[in-house]
């Protein structure tokens, strides 16, 4: 009787163990892999950079009610008007809501011209309406309320659309006849006009550095200068800026032993966090060393311009030094067998070493040569291991 329950205990232990065994095999894995995707990597260091421009004041210190007739960051041409300027508050509420209706109605023929229903993509509209309704949320939240209408405008615009891309344009129709007759309803003149004395971007935001920070004489740019560098209060006559959209340039201070890295004329290029402009070709134009520190200021000269960059001063960048584009994988994926740098593959249940010619490499990760030969060879998405316990060449896994 006692054997007989020793026999049974043993056999309960058996397939306890048994099924231990079972479950394990079925969630571990003897090696864990990650896939080899095409990536490009910049080297680089980070700045932030200083923005100087020919920029001009708009002035106005007149009477009368100010009508912009040039959106914020818009370009305007050398003697364009920037502003009507009419004799009350009414006269000027009249002539933004003609601009809102000569708008709609333009939108609306637009719509009503596109009738290709098929080739319209909802994913895309369905986006633009998601986008539409950030920005006005953006726009209300900072206070921004002179672009809300505007904001507004869009949106509805983006919804109509949408509405048009189902097939849904009945109303469209009645509502152009009324917008048009609403037109027939004469627009004040203006008592007066503000022009501007160049060509450029209308900001109508100043901060007090266009005096400041200018393009006069780029060597007196210095540590020393942009650390004492203070903004300049204006008076209320100022309304707004003409930022030029010839040659402008980026101060950034760094180290002498940094700024021995660069030559003057060299061509680079800057990776920023401006959405419009996510890359900026630029020129090293001047190459300032402090008499007083162990510091210099980079100055680079861009010619590219748009509403976005016209209403900066600062922000974070990136001197990219070198791109390198390849096969990216983690850097523990990495061994050297018999002198040999190179990566395990698993291929279906067996493991093969493939060496590899790395291009660059960081903390975590590197960037492996892209072969186009076959053989072996690192190949977009091969399954890479980058843990694992006695791997060899030609190991097989379960």
């Amino acid at each position: 009787m006692k054997g007989s329950s020793v026999l049974k205990g043993f056999l309960v232990v058996v397939a306890l163990i048994f099924v231990i065994n079972q479950v394990v095999s079925s969630v571990y894995s003897p090696v864990k892999t990650d896939s080899a995707v095409f990536y490009t990597s910049t080297d680089g260091f980070n700045i932030t950079g200083i923005i100087i421009r020919n920029e001009t004041l708009v002035n106005y210190d007149g009477d009368g009610v100010m009508h912009f007739v040039i959106s914020d960051g818009n370009r305007v041409a050398k003697n364009g008007v920037i502003a009507n300027v009419y004799n009350n508050e009414n006269a000027s509420i009249t002539a933004s809501q003609t601009e809102l209706i000569r708008k709609r109605i333009k939108d609306i023929e637009d719509i009503l011209s596109y009738n290709d229903v098929e080739a319209v993509n909802l994913d895309l509209i369905n986006a633009r309406i998601e986008e539409r309704v950030n920005d006005l949320i953006i726009t209300a939240g900072t206070g921004d309320y002179y672009n809300i209408q505007e904001c507004a405008q869009e949106l509805l615009s983006a919804f109509n659309r949408r509405q048009a891309a189902l097939g849904d344009t009945e109303n469209f129709s009645a509502e152009l006849q009324s917008l048009t007759a609403q037109l027939s309803t004469s627009l004040p003149s203006p008592e007066k006009q503000i022009f501007s004395e160049q060509s450029g971007y209308f900001v109508s935001k100043t901060d007090g550095y266009e005096q400041v920070l200018t393009t006069t004489d780029l060597t007196a740019i210095t540590p020393e200068f942009l650390s004492s560098a203070k903004a300049v209060e204006y008076s209320d006559a100022v309304v707004g800026k003409i930022v030029s959209d010839y040659e402008w340039y980026i101060a950034a201070e760094v180290s002498i032993n940094e700024s021995m890295n660069f030559k003057e004329g060299e061509g680079l290029k800057l990776t920023t966090s401006v959405t419009t402009s996510p890359e900026l070709s630029v020129t090293v134009k001047k190459i300032n060393i402090s008499e007083t520190s162990s510091n210099a200021v980079l100055i680079f000269a861009c010619n590219e311009m748009n509403s976005e960059l016209a209403s900066m001063r600062s922000g974070p960048m990136t001197v990219v030094k070198a791109e390198y584009s390849g096969l990216k994988i983690p850097k523990r994926a990495l061994r050297v067998v018999d002198s040999v740098r190179g990566v395990y593959v698993l291929n279906g249940m067996q493991i093969s070493f493939v060496p590899i010619e790395i291009l660059y490499s960081n903390d975590s990760y590197i960037i492996c040569e892209k072969q186009t030969e076959n053989g072996n060879v690192l190949k977009l998405y091969d399954r890479v291991v980058v843990k694992g316990r006695n791997l060899y060449d030609g190991k097989i896994v379960s």
